[in-house]
């Protein structure tokens, strides 16, 4: 005979508060605590024979204590998620206090109601399951008997197995972060580890609902970046008219988006999102707000108002060039979620070098010393330059060999009524930029501005990005007295970018050196400008005078050391296939040395 422990008001008093005490310092997280279902997979269920009458649907619901009930007027004390065991003793003749009994346990969150048959009932009462189904209310019953003791030690045993866990699980998470802190890591790669954690897509974006960084395991990125900044928008809208409340985490949306703010010190830079995905022992809302606040550290520890801006620039345009994308649909979606329209628009590659008035004699390669003046304008002013013109604008500081390069995706509306040309408008742009640098320069450096080729997928852009890199290596160095041309395009200069493009060949090295060497050589031992005088010649070879003038050397002079150039070379500077020539190697020697 199975003995039953009949809970009075004060017996169960004392016993809940112990549950309310143990339970404040282990979670509030029905996500860490185990399911009905998984309660009745435990082997004391199966030796009582449990069968599920109602509530089918509801057995995901979390459980978070078990308790022995047979009086009736117990449901005020509860504090839900409490799965309740019963024999009938307790419950009152009749069935018309089932309906009012039921609903209050439906009420009080209430994880399910497990009914031993044999003591009282021999079958479920027809009232008691009808108002379960009405209530999705899980109804089991045991067809054999059981010591209701071992049900509530095992079942315990499972909850504070599962507490243990989400424990540890917390401790790693917290040391994960935190470690990712210390270390300074970068925004995108604590987004990465968070989505690795969570197993979910996850999202950092700024405080305009566009992305900084994003991680998308198992879902491809063009449907996680699809639309972002409307879905949003939309999304932290619909929490602004339902609770006024910004500052916690919270799920937002039709899509069920778990979002937390990235702030500190009275500051928010942003939000992290989670889209749904399995729950995580620690808590998915834990997990993101560790990350939030490593990010938060981070940028802290950066102090810098752009933080976020050229890290994710710089791997967008590195994506692009290196061809890491999986899909051209999959790359428009993240160039349009991370704050460049490319859709019906026109997309244009340029690169930036700043020259800072040497003369060509002693201009070289330049070194990136770390100061401001090798990395001006900052890619958050040009991005808000382009705003500022109507076009829109991603820009990432490199620095290759050949130096400090600023590499930039321009995008301008297609042409249309009203509209500036494609074309007119990147010229304005450049010209912004020149201006721009001339005004931040403390060395009245200057910029000089090279572009591809405009084309309207943005799978072309980085052949654009690449002829404007190309072109601009190609171009010598600016010296005081030069013109400060405003564009130098792909089109315009496609010798340039062809030689540009080959300059690392030996065969073009050689080549260099078999035209130009007598005369490199006479400049080195002799510090002579003979290069320079040849250089003046080629640019104006039908015009002798305007040469000279150029040079700044008195047309005798300049005559005299055009004889010596043709005696080291042993050329005619008259014949038009030794032009061409010359002008082909000096132009290879320039994208080697002067770029």
């Amino acid at each position: 005979m199975l003995s039953v422990t009949i809970l009075t008001r004060k017996t169960w008093s004392r016993t809940l508060t112990y549950q309310r005490n143990f339970t404040s310092v282990r979670t509030d997280r029905p996500e860490t605590l185990p399911t009905v279902a998984e309660v009745l997979a435990l082997p004391v269920f199966a030796d009582g024979g449990a069968r599920v009458l109602a509530g089918a649907a509801s057995l995901g619901n979390a459980v978070r204590w078990v308790h022995v009930v047979e009086a009736q007027d117990v449901t005020e004390l509860l504090d839900g998620h409490e799965l309740l065991l019963a024999t009938g003793v307790g419950w009152p003749d009749g069935d018309g206090w089932i309906p009012g009994y039921i609903a209050e346990l439906a009420a009080a969150r209430v994880a399910g109601l497990v009914l031993e048959l044999g003591t009282r009932y021999q079958q479920a009462p027809v009232r008691l399951v009808e108002c379960c189904l009405s209530q999705g209310l899980p109804l089991v019953v045991l067809e054999r008997r059981v010591k209701f003791v071992s049900v509530t030690e095992a079942v315990h045993g499972r909850i504070i197995a599962e507490q243990m866990g989400a424990l540890k699980a917390r401790d790693e998470v917290h040391a994960l972060f935190s470690e990712l802190s210390l270390r300074g890591s970068p925004a995108d790669y604590i987004v990465a580890q968070l989505g690795a954690v969570l197993g979910s897509p996850v999202v950092l974006e700024d405080m305009a609902h566009q992305v900084v960084a994003f991680e998308s395991p198992g879902l491809p990125e063009e449907l996680l970046l699809a639309s972002w900044e409307s879905r949003s928008r939309s999304a932290h809208r619909a929490r602004a008219q339902d609770t006024g409340e910004e500052t916690r985490t919270a799920v937002l949306g039709l899509e069920g988006w778990l979002v937390t703010p990235v702030q500190a010190r009275g500051t928010r830079w942003g939000y992290l999102i989670a889209l749904e995905g399995a729950p995580h022992p620690a808590g998915r809302a834990l997990v993101l707000e560790q990350a939030a606040v490593a990010l938060s550290l981070s940028r802290l520890a950066d102090g810098t108002g752009d933080h976020w801006t050229p890290a994710s620039q710089h791997w967008l345009l590195a994506s692009l060039l290196q061809g890491r994308y999986r899909s051209e649909i999959a790359l428009r979606a993240r160039f349009e979620a991370m704050g460049l329209p490319v859709t019906q628009r026109r997309l244009c590659g340029l690169a930036l070098r700043i020259d800072h008035g040497l003369s060509r004699r002693d201009a070289g390669p330049a070194r990136g010393t770390g100061n401001r003046e090798t990395a001006f304008p900052s890619t958050a002013e040009v991005s808000r330059l382009a705003r500022s013109m109507g076009l829109n604008a991603v820009a990432s500081w490199s620095a290759p060999a050949d130096g400090e390069t600023l590499l930039m995706a321009l995008s301008v509306p297609g042409p249309g009524p009203g509209r500036v040309a494609p074309r007119a408008a990147i010229d304005a742009f450049a010209a912004k930029l020149q201006e721009l640098v001339r005004s931040q320069s403390s060395t009245h450096g200057r910029a000089v501005v090279a572009a591809g080729a405009v084309v309207e997928q943005v799978g072309a852009l980085a052949a654009s990005l690449q002829e404007a890199l190309e072109v601009l290596n190609a171009t010598p160095r600016l010296t005081a007295v030069d013109p400060e041309p405003v564009l130098h395009r792909a089109a315009e200069r496609s010798l340039r970018g062809l030689i540009g493009a080959l300059r690392t060949d030996p065969r073009v090295q050689s080549y260099v050196e078999r035209n130009l060497g007598a005369v490199l050589h006479q400049d080195a031992r002799h510090g002579s400008d003979l290069l320079e005088v040849l250089r003046a010649y080629l640019a104006h070879p039908g015009n002798r005078t305007k040469a000279a003038a150029n040079s700044h050397l008195s047309r005798s002079v300049f005559y005299q050391r055009l004889d010596t150039i043709e005696g080291l070379l042993g050329v005619d500077l008259a014949d038009g296939e030794v032009i061409a020539g010359l002008q082909a190697a000096v132009i290879a020697w320039e994208t080697t040395r002067g770029a």
